[in-house]
């Protein structure tokens, strides 16, 4: 049966898959959302996991995570480098390896570039079990440090750390069997500049579980503002490789000139926005609700009009958050990205890549309001191809193709 996970016995409970998450999993951001609704595909399919990862974050109900110990200079969850970080990793290798020559698992499955190399040492470290690698890859690397300002921060040695940061990716692309990406942009940069073939490259788009948008289902929060304000959704990291920059130039721009629009900011941290909304006088049109639990974002999503979302990236990094707005029935502010165009169609975009743009389309939906009940209709319906079981089914497809055998 096509996209069923094997059973060793009659009485397996199914394929077993080690991931390794090089990351303070789970901590209510894009990225270990990702890596869960990854874990949650795979059980679609009868498939079982165990994750190993960080010593921070928090645990989630019905997930096997298995933890490092604690890491001295690795203090916190959101985004970014840390002193402790290649410790933690060292630590994590360790883990990895003894929970894969315990539990034995049938396929190691990866997630970002340190997980793959992580991965491929665990492999070869027990090379005559002949566990197949694959690896989840958020972007480029190379993009995404690009994306930090790693490389402009060093002035003339900027050039020589992107080749050698180049190479170091070329390396880590070629261990796993096979790459998941989260984009086209991701899947093109792979093939085009580092000549990846393309079977060995599938595209995995973000996936949403849509059953926890059913507003029959969902009771939505009560909105900070009027009734008959217009509210504006943000949910993830509020950091500049995020667009917080451009996040602040389009809130600055609204409540200048509008009373009737009001923007609910959901994600952390909020020092930055904090410091913000007070400079500027505009708390009582901001509501910073700052983190919250993931399992909660869909009581926020329901009571907002449109979601926004800021982020332009160099490294072919998809948006899950935007699967999260469409499947909340939410219009969309967004930059007209071939990711973007691929999910909601150029319609239900902004039609220019300025904040500029994003106000526009934001004050056009506000004006008319029946319209943008009626896109964000639209919306949710594109998000049917994007359910956690037809992630599975790729998922299963793809470990078939490496050598382990469906389901009769």
């Amino acid at each position: 049966m096509r996209g069923a996970f094997p059973l060793q016995q009659t009485n397996d409970p199914g394929l077993k898959v080690l991931h390794i998450a090089p990351t303070p999993f789970f901590s209510d951001r894009g990225c270990h959302v990702r890596v869960l609704s990854i874990l949650k595909a795979i059980e679609t399919c009868g498939g079982s996991n165990i994750l190993c990862t960080y010593p921070l974050g928090r645990d989630l109900p019905g997930l096997d995570i298995r933890r490092t110990s604690a890491v001295g200079g690795y203090e916190r969850t959101e985004a970014g480098p840390q002193k402790g970080k290649i410790l933690a990793d060292i630590k994590l290798i360790m883990l990895a390896l003894r929970i894969a020559f315990r539990e034995r698992p049938d396929i190691i499955h990866a997630h970002l570039h340190e997980g793959a190399l992580i991965g491929w040492l665990v492999r070869w470290a027990l090379i005559w079990r002949r566990i197949p690698l694959a690896a989840d890859l958020q972007g480029g690397l190379v993009g995404e440090l690009a994306d930090h300002g790693f490389f402009s921060r060093r002035g003339a040695l900027g050039n020589p750390l992107r080749w050698i940061f180049r190479l170091i990716e070329s390396f880590t692309l070629a261990l796993p069997a096979h790459l998941f990406c989260s984009s086209g942009n991701s899947e093109q940069i792979f093939r085009n500049d580092y000549q990846i073939r393309a079977s060995k490259l599938t595209c995995l788009d973000d996936r949403v579980d849509l059953a926890a948008y059913d507003p029959a289902h969902v009771t939505a929060v009560t909105s900070p503002f009027a009734e008959d304000v217009f509210v504006v959704t943000y949910s993830g990291s509020l950091l500049p490789i995020k667009g917080l920059d451009v996040l602040q130039e389009v809130i600055l721009a609204l409540t200048k000139k509008r009373r009737d629009i009001g923007f609910l900011l959901v994600g952390y941290p909020i020092d930055a926005m904090a410091e913000f909304i007070e400079a500027n006088g505009i708390a009582d049109r901001v509501a910073l609700v700052g983190r919250v639990a993931f399992e909660s974002l869909p009581d926020y999503l329901l009571s907002a009009h449109v979601g926004i979302e800021p982020k332009q990236s160099a490294s072919g990094e998809g948006s899950g958050k935007l699967l999260h707005y469409m499947a909340a029935g939410l219009a969309l502010a967004a930059f007209p990205s071939e990711h973007n165009r691929t999910l909601a169609g150029d319609e239900a975009l902004a039609q220019g890549n300025t904040a500029e743009a994003l106000v526009a389309q934001i004050e056009a939906l506000a004006d008319d309001r029946a319209r943008c009940r009626a896109t964000g209709l639209k919306n949710r319906e594109r998000t049917q191809p994007y359910s956690l079981q037809s992630a599975g089914i790729m998922i299963a497809d793809v470990y078939q193709n490496l050598g382990l055998a469906p389901q009769a």
